[in-house]
C-alpha cells in the first residue's frame, strides 16, 4: 500500500493549491504538519498558477492499494 502526505494551502486568488509528499513517516504528529506548513506560508517557499501560497486550509494522508491481477 503506498501513502501520500498531501498539503492544502490557499493560495493569492483563493484557489487551493496541493502538495503532495510521497510515502511520509508513519509516526506524524498533527502539529507537526501545521508547524511545517505555517513556515512554508510564512517563508513564501512556494508559488502557483495564483500567486503565493498565503493560509493552511489542511492535510491528509491518502492510501492507496493496488491488488494486481495475474493474467499473462
Amino acid at each position: 500500500m503506498s501513502k501520500t502526505l498531501e498539503l492544502i494551502f490557499v493560495n493569492a486568488t483563493g484557489s487551493k493549491v496541493t502538495l503532495r509528499v510521497a510515502e511520509p513517516k508513519d509516526n506524524l504528529l498533527e502539529a507537526d504538519v501545521r508547524a511545517v506548513m505555517d513556515q512554508i506560508v510564512a517563508r513564501d517557499i512556494f508559488t502557483s498558477t495564483g500567486g503565493g501560497l498565503v493560509s493552511v486550509a489542511g492535510a491528509r494522508i491518502v492510501s492507496r492499494e493496488v491488488d494486481e491481477m495475474n493474467i499473462i
